[in-house]
């Protein structure tokens, strides 16, 4: 048997960096997607292939995860492997196929939409249907080891699909009649969100009064941001977008790389901000990609087509 599960890619609209400490964010699916092919092995084995990282055909036993989860390229997937199973109280060999139409290390999600597309097939192909509740905290529990704190924004959002206010293991779905158009830029310069993460931390150690009044600030625009998303009013929505961007580069998460492309999307869009962890990966605006596009190409950027998408992570059909 053969099973084929995917999970989208993330943006987040208003919130980065305060869902770690309990504050509620506005995050919404895309449609990119990651795929994983899962097969049973009769052997006890396991095989790895994900060429994003590098990794061809590389086979192990499950007794050696935790010496070769050290490396980078294989933390992702075998801490998904040992999660999965440890929760299903089973170990049995797979064949593992990592395919990825997003980018890595770019803030649209990338290792969290593996994560729960993994976590699903590979429960899938033992024979286990697990809840889309259960499929998140499991690849939340990933994205801790990985991202050395995870707020769950990420596989919360990618395994409930469309757009959705997060707070502390909790979705709710926006009731949107029509979805706006975005449009992303990618600085390609690689960020590592665990090393952004601490470096938040400890600027809210050293100023707990001005942190606590950040936090503040970014609990109002998502609160206010999901009644204007509602409403259909996205020039207001736009504005709370420019003034989320500079409280983020205030706690020091954006870049030149990223202040370029922000800059330059706000002359064809409506709001234009970093997203995700920020000091590289990517930013979101406002507006159609063909206005907007062509500033940030022009600026440098690599232009991500892309729409909000509806479906979080499935079992796909296997043509």
């Amino acid at each position: 048997m053969v099973t084929l599960s995917s999970a989208p890619g993330k943006v987040i609209l208003l919130g980065e960096h305060a869902a770690v400490y309990g504050n509620p964010v506005l995050v919404a699916s895309i449609d990119k997607r990651s795929f994983v092919k899962v097969t049973l092995r009769n052997d006890g084995r396991y095989v790895l292939n994900n060429p994003a990282v590098d990794v061809k055909d590389f086979k192990f036993s499950y007794g050696d995860i935790p010496k070769l989860k050290k490396e980078w390229n294989l933390a992702l997937s075998l801490e998904s492997i040992e999660k999965t199973q440890g929760f299903l109280g089973k170990q049995c060999g797979l064949e593992l196929d990592i395919q990825s139409d997003i980018p890595v290390s770019s803030g649209l999600g990338s290792s969290a939409s593996i994560s729960s597309a993994m976590v699903l097939g590979i429960a899938g192909e033992m024979g286990h249907v697990l809840g889309k509740n259960e499929i998140a905290k499991i690849a939340w529990d990933v994205e801790n080891v990985i991202h050395k704190k995870s707020s769950g924004v990420d596989p919360f959002s990618v395994t409930y699909g469309g757009v959705v206010r997060y707070q502390e293991g909790k979705v709710k779905r926006l009731n949107i009649k029509e979805y706006p158009a975005i449009t992303i830029g990618n600085t390609n310069v690689r960020s590592d969100t665990g090393e952004v993460v601490l470096d938040v931390m400890k600027l809210k150690n050293e100023f707990p009064v001005f942190f606590g009044e950040y936090l503040k600030m970014m609990d109002d625009l998502v609160e206010e941001g999901i009644k204007l998303l509602e409403v259909g009013d996205l020039i207001k929505f736009g504005r709370l977008m420019d003034i989320n961007h500079g409280l983020l580069c205030a706690i020091g998460v954006s870049s030149p790389e990223l202040e370029e492309l922000v800059w330059a999307a706000r002359k064809k869009s409506l709001g234009a901000k970093l997203c995700g962890a920020g000091r590289g990966g990517i930013m979101v605006a406002l507006g159609d990609v063909g206005e907007v596009g062509k500033e940030i190409a022009a600026a440098g950027g690599d232009v991500v087509e892309t729409r909000f998408a509806q479906e979080g992570v499935r079992i796909e059909p296997i043509l």
